[in-house]
């Protein structure tokens, strides 16, 4: 079987309780790393160096697991044999020293040249050759293709880090810092959970996500209408609040990152509803002040502000509604349908009333 992804875990591990060693730690975020490469890529070949030092040293502390995906450009003709070869060499166990000898042989990619690799591997020619040419292979390539057309991958070597898009070649430290970076960017979205921004019982039939900013004048009337209309729909809405402070207003960020601290330990919807209702007082000592009101760690608090602890997690949020076409604040979405702006209590009402109709209908159809 192909061997297109391989697992890291190269933390050092001591035993818990032994003098000097901390209280176990929560598990590492694991850090998912998908390559779109073509064999007859010359800046393959280098980022491939890269890549096996990865799978040989790892990142001390980190889980990584790393897809390869078959893209070979329509610029380099002999690309698409050697990706067969490759899948081939797979099903034998050696995808990886067929992977090798590609990169380093690219000038010698003919199909004489890859029966010789297969040789020189101690693989099973006759299988090889039968391999090489078969229809599954073929539909492993067009569907690792087809991936990359929907990410919209327009040349080699590509590779996503978490979902996050890298181009060209890099160094192994470079790789290293990347790793890193993402690693520690997982472990703080994995401290603050959808639900510690949420109100309404998990399992409800209809969501409101409502992506606010703030900082702005109009989201504190939207959250109005959705505090009411909860009232009305105690158990068939939950409401999932996400952060999206809009660049015009400068303290919007700080804010954000303020009550995600806050929502660390609880408090998110007291913080959030008290900035919304003093809006002039955003500044960090604004923040700092209500933390202590709230009765949260004070020197804690201003740490994680100045540290710019959970930017990640707004970050993420933005990120989000830009991915769902949002561009301003207040945009609320009722399981999945987008009202932009404040909504009337009537359109609103008539949106939950919709999904939940819909629901019914759904029901309905499964029971017959």
């Amino acid at each position: 079987m192909m061997l297109a992804t391989w697992t890291l875990l190269m933390a050092a591990q001591l035993a818990p309780g032994a003098p000097g060693v901390p209280a176990p730690a929560a598990p590492p975020a694991q850090v998912d790393i998908v390559l779109f490469s073509d064999f007859q890529c010359p800046f393959c070949a280098h980022f491939s160096r890269s890549f096996r030092a990865l799978q040989t040293a790892g990142v001390e502390g980190v889980t990584t697991t790393v897809t390869f995906k078959h893209f070979p450009l329509v610029i380099h003709p002999k690309a698409l044999l050697a990706h067969r070869a490759a899948l081939a060499a797979g099903e034998q166990g050696k995808f990886w020293e067929m992977h090798d000898l590609l990169f380093a042989n690219q000038q010698r990619a003919q199909r004489d040249d890859l029966l010789g690799y297969a040789g020189r591997l101690g693989l099973d020619v006759e299988r090889f050759r039968r391999d090489l040419d078969s229809d599954r292979i073929e539909q492993i390539i067009e569907a690792d293709e087809a991936d990359g057309q929907r990410r919209r991958v327009s040349g080699t070597p590509t590779f996503y880090v978490n979902g996050h898009e890298y181009a060209g070649n890099r160094s192994f430290d470079e790789l290293k810092h990347i790793i890193q970076g993402e690693q520690r960017r997982a472990r703080v979205l994995g401290e603050i959970s959808d639900s510690s921004m949420s109100l309404g019982p998990a399992n409800a039939p209809v969501t409101l996500e409502v992506f606010a900013d703030l900082q702005s004048p109009v989201s504190r009337p939207a959250l109005n209408v959705l505090n009411d209309l909860m009232k009305r729909y105690p158990s068939e809405v939950r409401l999932q609040f996400r952060n999206f402070p809009l660049a015009f207003h400068p303290q919007a960020q700080i804010a954000h990152e303020a009550a995600v601290a806050a929502a660390k330990d609880g408090r998110f919807w007291e913080f959030a509803s008290y900035l919304l209702d003093h809006q002039e007082s955003l500044r960090e000592q604004d923040l700092i002040a209500l933390a202590g009101r709230l009765g949260l760690d004070e020197p804690k608090f201003v740490e994680t502000l100045n540290e710019h602890r959970y930017a990640a997690r707004v970050d993420a949020d933005l990120q989000a509604g830009l991915r769902k076409g949002i561009h301003g604040s207040p945009a609320i979405l009722v399981n999945g349908r987008r009202i932009d702006g404040v909504p009337s209590p009537e359109l609103l009402t008539d949106y939950v009333e919709a999904a939940l109709s819909t629901l019914r209908q759904t029901d309905q159809v499964r029971k017959r």
